[in-house]
């Protein structure tokens, strides 16, 4: 049979599984919180929202409605419809 591992190499074999471990579980949460935020605006619509001061409840539906017509779920009217009405509230 081949040697022992000493309580050195369970140390560093213990360490080295630790920190994958938690380099894992790092990357999941960060997963988890970026699919959590609401889309990212352009510049333009985002320098238009700080203009107007509007709430970020408001910012965020404007975002969504803006990706929702960007993947193609929205036609440029019912955009323009749906983001009237956000504004108008």
């Amino acid at each position: 049979m081949g040697p022992e591992l000493g309580w050195v190499q369970w140390l560093i074999w213990g360490t080295g599984t630790l920190v994958f471990g938690a380099i894992i579980v790092a990357v999941f949460i960060a997963a988890w919180r970026a699919g959590k935020r609401p889309p990212e605006q352009l510049s333009a619509a985002r320098h238009v929202a700080r203009e107007q001061a509007l709430p970020a409840t408001v910012q965020a539906e404007l975002a969504a409605l803006n990706q929702r017509k960007d993947n193609g779920q929205l036609s440029e009217m019912e955009y323009e419809q749906l983001r009237a009405k956000v504004l108008s509230r």
